[in-house]
């Protein structure tokens, strides 16, 4: 057994599409067109498999969750991608974070049976009607949801290693790319949720298995330099939190 075995990552993101509805302000979708449908890329079905498959050989029993910076429901394919991932990945906890537009009471039943948890995020100023319906048939809440608005990220938000122009308090230290894995839609492993556009990548999930990806020596320099604040990559330098108005 090797070091995934022995310490696995606390997170696994996996991005299957690039494209969101929404341009909110504290994230960097509002910033640059990464995220317009034009432009919109889709993890190939078979990558995505790839990936969860071998987490599931893997015995991953920690949490997984379909997205970066896309909105994972504008991705018609993910009750059959999470289907294909409860199957492989009996153990771990499915959290699906969203912001609710595109989901209906009739979605929300499909999605059920492989979903542990749905994170929703109203980023906007009335709650989503589907949401509102799901709410409504279930007596004002759902054990498997957890409800928040837009306010509750601006009160701590994020400056996405630099990309949001806004006042933050720096990182002193970061332990998250020894915590967490995050691959985006072309199937780059990247440093962390805040490497928006890929700045630092450490090769392409097609040519590494789980195991490899997370233990990879370049990983390991980067998460070592960053526990002792000793940032080297200009995203980690710049990386913070502060209070948007």
């Amino acid at each position: 057994m090797g070091l995934f075995a022995d310490h696995q990552p606390m997170f696994v993101e996996v991005e299957t599409t690039t494209y969101c509805n929404r341009r909110c302000d504290y994230c960097p979708n509002s910033v640059f067109d990464r995220g317009l449908r034009r432009n919109e890329v889709r993890m190939p079905e078979d990558l995505f498999y790839k990936i969860v498959s071998d987490l599931g050989r893997n015995h991953f029993c920690n949490q997984f969750s379909p997205h970066n910076y896309g909105e994972p429901l504008a991705d018609e394919r993910m009750p059959h991608l999470l289907e294909m991932a409860r199957h492989e990945m009996p153990k771990a906890r499915i959290a699906l974070y969203t912001n609710g537009d595109y989901l209906t009471p009739e979605l929300f039943e499909r999605l059920l049976p492989s979903v542990d948890a749905f994170v929703i995020t109203q980023h906007g100023e009335k709650m989503p009607p589907g949401v509102k319906a799901i709410f409504d048939e279930h007596g004002g809440s759902h054990p498997k949801i957890r409800y928040k608005t837009a306010q509750s990220i601006k009160l701590n938000a994020s400056n996405r290693g630099g990309l949001i122009p806004i006042q933050v308090n720096r990182r002193k230290a970061c332990g998250v790319v020894m915590n967490e894995l995050h691959i985006n839609a072309h199937g780059q492993l990247i440093l962390c949720c805040e490497d928006y556009l890929a700045r630092k990548t450490f090769g392409n999930m097609r040519d590494m298995t789980i195991e490899e990806a997370w233990s990879s020596e370049e990983r390991m320099r980067v998460h070592r330099a960053n526990v002792r604040g000793e940032f080297q990559l200009d995203q980690c330098a710049t990386c913070g939190y502060g209070r948007m108005t």
